[in-house]
């Protein structure tokens, strides 16, 4: 059997369509979070879940990393005891799979690509935030976003990708 590795690193990445918030009556809408911060309440992610892209594109790298399957394995959009999930909890509870198989998270670097709104005003809060569901220091996190110019993508929508590198501690 081969050893343990010291390190292991994974990518991961979310999408999500945006749609500009409406009231439908009931006086509850559905903001847009990113790393668990409100970026804006005039526009909702399309998701089952919260629908926070950084913390989903997060955990995808994370299972990736320990050789586990992608979020929507261990929460598929299918079940409804998922709706509406805060996507810090799933963060949480992967961690949980992280440590168990021997690991901590080492550092993480999160870019985003977003027309609408305007990333760039959030990354400090998001960085705090990551360090803080990740047990790391700020200095271990990297966040970044773009509006992704002439990339012919559609505006309506928000593209996350996370890469994370994780030290064993056993």
């Amino acid at each position: 059997m081969a050893e343990k590795p010291l390190f292991l690193v994974g990518c991961g990445s979310d999408d999500h369509r945006i749609t500009k918030n409406q009231d439908n009556g009931s006086g509850k809408t559905k903001p847009l979070l990113l790393a668990g911060n409100i970026i804006s309440k005039e526009h909702s992610p399309v998701a089952h879940s919260d629908g926070d892209a950084a913390y989903h594109a997060i955990i995808n790298a994370l299972l990736l990393a320990i050789g586990e399957r992608d979020i929507g394995y261990y929460f598929p959009d299918t079940d409804p005891k998922y709706s509406g999930i805060s996507s810090e909890k799933m963060l949480k509870q992967v961690m949980g799979f992280v440590e168990k198989k021997g690991y901590t998270v080492n550092n993480v670097t999160v870019m985003i690509t977003a027309k609408e709104p305007k990333i760039g005003p959030h990354v400090e809060k998001m960085k705090l935030s990551i360090s803080k569901a990740l047990d790391i220091g700020e200095a271990y996190v990297g966040v970044g976003a773009t509006r992704g110019e002439g990339s012919g993508n559609d505006d309506a929508g928000i593209h996350v990708v996370a890469m994370v590198s994780l030290k064993s501690f056993d």
